[in-house]
């Protein structure tokens, strides 16, 4: 089922599941179509439908048909809302806006738990529970990628951004970090006082043995939102002149959501553009090496892809990279194309140690980032917090209760 906002209201039946964490669980969970939320959403949503759960979807932005089609076929109730994202230009009544629509939403679909993907989101109790998965944030965003410093300039909008942060995560039941490096990230950047706890994202593992390394064409894809300085796509074009690298591809938007500008690159690269699922799997089943140039990547579902689709990993030695990938990568210094060309040498040029990082990549990206374990934490987190708002309700008498507060 799909809906829209129209005249102020969304239009569906009424539903409202009884409070059971003994039952299965509908989670009212927000999304945006800009970048990797929507895939750790669709992915997420997926695997909670299939275990037994119902899912609505609400997304900030407007949804193409590929998004429509994946929560079709998630199983998942797909609305949608034309709301700016907390981290664009002049967004504070769309914040608002999306604060309200989510209270609304909440009154009328009766969820037992509201998932959100946007710090704005949780700054406010909603009466159930509310997980928010932090996937990034501005401050550390900044200081990664345009600074190079651990503390970015105090600024009116810095500060402002800071303390909506700060808001939706002592507003949240539970934040979740997609890793420890972000997690400490926002412990260092923001004066929180509440815990952040780590849940790796995950993406559905499959069970067919995927070509050699060995017998693939010369090809390194560069897949990413191509417009983001953080995805750093320059480095791969400098690092790839000089020499023969074989076939270099980036698959990804190439224009700034806000602006409309698209990203200039070098006669390096060639561009694919945005490709769907089907079309991105197929490349990467294609490509000996999956190169990541990141200034920045608290996660990163890109490279868990194109691990499950066989290819080696070559990555910028990132603090959350080493997290997730040491001992089934090759890295080389962030920023420093020169060490790239020398380790993009090397991936391409010897077979047997392709091959190796390929297994080893593979059996990292199925053993510790499937979905079906990502949504199985997350489900596990819901009912912790069904249960413990169930048990801070007293009765008082034959049909009244109390909530009592700790």
């Amino acid at each position: 089922m799909t809906g829209r906002l129209v005249g102020g209201h969304f239009r569906l039946p009424p539903h409202t599941p009884a409070l059971d964490s003994a039952e299965p669980l509908h989670v009212l969970m927000t999304a945006d179509v800009v970048g990797g939320v929507w895939d750790f959403s669709h992915v997420l949503a997926s695997e909670l439908v299939r275990a037994g759960h119902r899912v609505t979807l609400l997304v900030f932005g407007v949804p193409r048909a590929e998004h429509e089609r994946q929560a079709a076929e998630a199983g998942a109730t797909l609305l949608h809302a034309p709301l700016k994202l907390e981290w664009m230009a002049d967004s504070a009544a769309d914040l608002r806006a999306a604060q309200e629509l989510l209270r609304r939403l909440v009154d009328e679909l009766r969820p037992h738990v509201v998932h959100v993907s946007q710090y704005a989101t949780a700054r406010e109790k909603l009466g159930v529970p509310v997980v928010l998965t932090a996937h990034s944030d501005l401050l550390s965003w900044r200081a990664w990628t345009l600074d190079g410093s651990k503390r970015p300039a105090s600024t009116e909008v810095w500060e402002s951004y800071a303390g909506l942060v700060q808001a939706g995560i002592s507003g949240a039941d539970q934040t979740v970090a997609v890793s420890r490096f972000l997690a400490d990230e926002l412990r260092a950047r923001y004066p929180i006082q509440r815990d952040v706890s780590v849940i790796h994202n995950g993406w559905p593992t499959r069970d067919a043995e995927p070509t050699p390394v060995g017998e693939r064409a010369r090809l390194t894809v560069v897949a990413g939102r191509a417009w983001d300085a953080a995805k750093n796509v320059d480095l791969a074009a400098a690092a790839a002149q000089g020499w023969e690298p074989g076939r270099v591809v980036l698959a990804g938007d190439l224009r700034h959501p806000e602006t409309g500008r698209p990203r200039e690159l070098g006669p390096e690269i060639e561009r694919l553009g945005r490709l769907s699922r089907a079309e991105l799997d197929h490349v990467l089943g294609q490509a000996r090496v999956y190169l990541a140039p990141a200034r920045y990547e608290p996660f990163g579902l890109l490279p868990v892809q194109a691990a499950l689709a066989g290819c080696s990993l070559l990555l910028a030695d990132l603090p959350s990279f080493r997290e997730l990938w040491s001992g089934a990568a090759l890295f080389f210094r962030s920023g420093d194309a020169t060490d790239l060309r020398q380790q993009w040498t090397r991936i391409v040029g010897d077979d047997v140690l392709g091959a190796e990082l390929a297994r080893a990549a593979r059996e990292r990206a199925r053993t510790r980032y499937g979905s079906t374990r990502m949504a199985a934490e997350y489900a596990a987190l819901y009912a912790r917090l069904v249960q413990a708002r169930a048990a801070a309700v007293r009765p008082t008498g034959p049909g009244l209760s109390i909530e009592v507060s700790a």
